[in-house]
């Protein structure tokens, strides 16, 4: 006789694993090595560019400086100008795509503002100490319109007792 065995898995078992997901592709740490590498690698595409341009430049002035016969050709400067521009395209397609995809992970994926990528705790914590203080300030303000009524008050009356 054949016996079937089945594996009760919790309910909360897939949920628990999509929260840790989350977490995960929530953590700033994450967020920020991503967009290290992907920014990264695009600037250093750019930096690349921006070198071989120099450098074209560079040989393009030579030959027309110092060789009687040259045969310096324009594209020596274009090909490279049309490449750093690509590359300047592209770090800045890069650069919004990164931006919105980080809005969207804090819109859709972040349940609390703390997991929130760019959550400062310490400016937040500033703002909270800002208010208390402006609440006790306010408040010293108010005790202190009070204590001068009060010395008016028994000052007038103990004049008025004399």
């Amino acid at each position: 006789m054949k016996k079937n065995f089945k594996i009760q898995l919790k309910d909360t078992l897939a949920s628990e694993q999509a929260d840790q997901f989350r977490k995960f592709i929530t953590s700033p740490t994450i967020i920020q090595l991503s967009i290290g590498v992907i920014v990264g690698g695009s600037l250093t595409d750019l930096i690349k560019s921006v070198i071989s341009l120099a450098s074209n430049l560079f040989y393009f002035m030579s030959l027309l400086l110092f060789s009687p016969r040259h045969t310096a050709n324009l594209r020596l400067v274009l090909d490279p100008s049309r490449t750093v521009f690509e590359n300047v395209l592209t770090l800045c397609a890069i650069a919004a795509c990164v931006f919105f995809f980080v809005k969207l992970i804090n819109k859709f994926l972040v349940k609390n503002a703390s997991e929130a990528f760019g959550y400062n705790a310490q400016l937040e914590e500033t703002k909270k100490l800002l208010k208390a203080q402006q609440r006790n300030n306010d408040l010293l303000e108010q005790s202190l319109k009070l204590q001068k009524e009060l010395l008016k008050n028994s000052t007038s009356s103990d004049k008025s007792s004399h």
